[in-house]
């Protein structure tokens, strides 16, 4: 089955600041780039922090084609629904549904909930399941809890576990360029790890979010 790798960037870390970019790759299990989806946002600067403005390069004129986030969310929707591969059931109903899988950078706790809260906003089902999203920032942790003698990386972000594994971070703080930092790290946590098979990305496991209300 495809997973979708996805990332966003913010206008800082708040809950009250906007999302400025979304962007996700559907992945087959050969590793192949299925599919790939990329919007910028429209925004409000004047509701961001400064420093993660900074940070993801932002400039005016690399949003003049930015899109609403109704416009974001009915698209991405669009975009999950040709990936969905997971059935579920509805509770209310007991009539079986397909969601997509996720995955991603530190997107439990992150990622994953302003999403959720960008489809919640407009009143958009969120057709993934949130019980299985694989985080490569939880992959990190177990790699090196299984490996006492290996140095760790100064932190424990996407740039710095890509530099500790070899991997280029030019471009990173792009939605889109994290995606794929994102893959790569995936590959070079499962090539560690001799008993899980290159063609399953399936470690890490997690989440925390509340899933009142995100169900069919």
């Amino acid at each position: 089955m495809n997973v979708v790798y996805f990332d966003t960037e913010t206008g800082g870390l708040k809950p009250e600041h906007p999302t400025i970019q979304l962007a996700a790759i559907a992945v087959a299990p050969d590793w192949k780039e299925v599919q790939t989806f990329e919007r910028k946002i429209i925004f409000d600067p004047s509701k961001c922090d400064p420093e993660a403005l900074a940070m993801n390069s932002y400039r005016p004129e690399l949003w003049k084609a930015a899109v609403p986030e109704r416009q974001a969310v009915g698209e991405f929707s669009i975009f999950l629904n040709a990936h969905r591969s997971i059935e579920l059931v509805s509770k209310r109903s007991g009539r079986p549904y397909t969601v997509a899988r996720l995955a991603g950078h530190n997107v439990v706790g992150f990622d994953l909930e302003r999403v959720a809260a960008m489809f919640k906003r407009h009143g958009a089902f969120f057709p993934v399941d949130f019980r299985t999203v694989l985080d490569t920032r939880y992959g990190a942790v177990w790699h090196f809890e299984r490996r006492p003698g290996e140095k760790k990386p100064d932190d424990f972000k996407l740039t710095g576990l890509a530099k500790h594994f070899g991997i280029s971070i030019e471009g990173a703080h792009d939605a889109l360029v994290d995606v794929r930092l994102s893959i790569a790290l995936s590959k070079r946590l499962l090539e560690a790890w001799p008993d899980v098979a290159l063609d399953a990305p399936d470690f890490a496991s997690h989440s925390d979010v509340d899933l009142a209300g995100k169900t069919a």
